[in-house]
């Protein structure tokens, strides 16, 4: 095996227990929240959006918040403000309560 190949195993092998970190956690929060570049797991979200001279973006708020990134060492965050140019989607999940 060479180590594109080994790479590659190795990415996959981090992305699946990334998924399998998020689909545990989801069960403990109350929103999904997606932007253009991450998604978010949260308990609390506002999004407002504000003018600019360049157009509309996005402020959006969270907290007890959850990070869908593998690189970051602490996923789990206090809260968090994201600014996005882009559309934001917020869904509520499914409580099974």
């Amino acid at each position: 095996m060479d180590s594109i190949d080994e790479l590659d195993i190795y990415e996959a092998d981090r992305r699946l227990a990334l998924y399998n970190e998020y689909r545990d956690a989801a069960r403990v929060f109350t929103y999904y929240v997606e932007t253009e570049l991450r998604a978010y797991l949260a308990n609390e979200v506002t999004v407002e959006p504000q003018g600019g001279p360049a157009g509309t973006y996005f402020k959006v708020m969270m907290s007890d918040v959850w990070i869908y990134e593998a690189e970051r060492l602490n996923r789990f965050v206090p809260e968090t403000v994201v600014y996005s140019v882009g559309d934001v989607h917020v869904q509520k999940l499914k409580n099974d309560e």
